[in-house]
């Protein structure tokens, strides 16, 4: 699975596919966890919209839908574990008033190891080809060393009566398997559990636990959302809380949970992306603007060039920096301009702004120099933003001259923002500019499409269906090769 070690605890993501088909709306997340008695397991969550199926009688003379699930957890094309089930959606007496979400959830307990996930879903009742999912995961959870699950975000929490599927720590949980936020959701829910602090600790030990969301590009915690308490050690501790974002503004950020010993040192720690979507300016975030008139910022005094490096902040910026810097285009005021350029990099260095734009600069330079186009300068490029969001990728494999394909790139991190093997995969459609558009990647905030591979097929190729995802590219290509494998 995504996962890195950090501080001596793995690092366990949720990832989250939103799933578009020409039949089936669907969500689909997973998160791990370990039990004492059964050892590590998997659980799976998935919403689909109810009126996007085809429904048939059934013998009580209701309508009813049903969907074909095979889950599969593979290691070198063996199969270690799998489910496979049908599910059946509520009975229903008229296919016209449908409108529901339908939830499901499964565990399945696998041992620990990398594997790759593959899931396919299917339609029961129409000829529609079946979705496939495939995600390489890792499993890692060690008696002997302190450790969080995986974050399961929620819709909401009940004390349960009684023991059910969605029963965890005594209570009943609704997953929520898209990790999204608009602007019409005002607070973030989430359950987690941390082993092991008994037995590393002690029976007297105690830790602190924090919670709290930061800001992906700029690793700064957001104010007035962070929790923390003081906690005695146990077996298996259940952490389920919630903050309020409805002033946190448009942008990528990362829920984090970490553990500290006495001595301040973390001794565990997790991570997990959402995005957020919500009407909320920059402008009263900005430092003071007799403050800037004794910055580096000051002395950029030609507008042109004033917005020139504006404009290149952009593939760095969060999403209220972007709605700033789209605005800036129309803006002759140059003391607001220095005042925005000068807070983003003291946002991101308090010590030494200047030194952090200089070496991003650097950077623009040569994705222009790499990556420009006629009509865009590179880093307004999907490679340009992809380079200096991320840095220079550990391998890149080009492709122009494949029979069946469009020229390509697949670039590879082996780390990225807490991820590892990480890929980016870029497609030059036109054949003739040096503009190649991002069509899919496994990064967390980036474009996911299943059907990547599709895009990369040429006009004049033939294929058998529409919502084929896996096309067969013929002699000479090695498309799979170069994503399984990146030279």
């Amino acid at each position: 699975m995504r996962s890195t070690l950090l501080f001596f605890i793995l690092f366990l993501f949720l990832s989250s596919l939103h799933v578009e088909a020409k039949k089936l709306d669907i969500f689909l997340s997973y998160c791990t966890f370990y039990s004492p008695n059964d050892g590590p397991y998997i659980e799976t969550y998935l919403s689909y919209n109810g009126k996007n199926l085809n429904y048939r009688l059934n013998n009580n003379n209701m309508f009813q839908s049903k969907l074909d699930i095979l889950i599969l957890f593979k290691q070198n094309d063996s199969i270690k574990a799998f489910n496979k089930y049908s599910l059946f959606s509520s009975e229903i007496k008229d296919t016209n008033d449908v409108n529901y979400i339908f939830h499901d959830q499964q565990r399945i307990s696998i041992p620990n190891g990398s594997y790759d996930m593959e899931i396919s879903i299917k339609d029961a009742y129409c000829d529609s080809p079946e979705l496939n999912i495939s995600e390489k995961i890792e499993i890692f959870y060690d008696d002997n060393k302190i450790q969080f699950s995986g974050i399961e975000l929620l819709q909401s929490v009940n004390k349960s009566t009684k023991t059910s599927n969605i029963t965890k720590g005594g209570y009943d949980l609704l997953p929520l398997p898209l990790n999204f936020y608009p602007t019409s959701v005002s607070k973030i829910m989430f359950y987690t559990e941390l082993y092991n602090t008994k037995k590393v600790l002690g029976d007297s030990g105690m830790y602190l636990y924090r919670s709290y969301i930061e800001e992906m590009q700029t690793s700064k915690k957001i104010t007035n959302q962070i929790f923390q308490k003081r906690m005695n050690a146990k077996d298996v501790e259940v952490f389920i809380q919630e903050f309020d974002i409805s002033k946190l503004p448009s942008g990528d950020y990362y829920l984090v949970v970490e553990a500290k010993d006495t001595k301040n040192n973390i001794i565990s720690v997790n991570k997990l992306y959402f995005g957020r979507e919500n009407e909320v300016t920059i402008e009263n975030e900005m430092v003071d603007s007799a403050y800037v008139a004794k910055t580096f910022a000051a002395y950029i005094t030609n507008i042109d060039t004033l917005k020139e490096y504006v404009k290149c902040l952009r593939p760095i910026a969060t999403e209220a920096e972007k709605n700033f810097i789209d605005r800036c285009k129309k803006m002759d005021d140059i003391k607001l301009l220095q005042q925005f350029f000068f807070s983003f990099w003291h946002n991101r260095n308090q010590l030494e702004p200047e030194a952090d734009w200089i070496r991003y600069y650097e950077q623009v330079i040569k994705v222009n120099a790499n990556f420009s186009t006629k009509i865009s300068k590179g880093y307004n490029t999907d490679r340009g933003r992809v380079y200096l969001m991320y840095g220079e990728p550990n391998t890149i494999t080009r492709n122009t001259h494949e029979p069946a394909s469009y020229p390509y790139e697949i670039w590879h991190y082996y780390t990225i923002k807490n991820q590892s093997n990480r890929r980016f995969i870029f497609c030059n459609t036109d054949l003739v500019s040096n503009n190649y558009e991002l069509i899919h990647s496994d990064a967390s905030g980036e474009i996911y499409d299943i059907n990547w591979k599709m895009k990369l097929v040429k006009r004049n190729f033939t294929t058998r269906s529409l919502d084929e995802q896996d096309p067969d590219f013929g002699w000479g290509s090695r498309v799979k090769e170069f994503y399984d494998a990146p030279h």
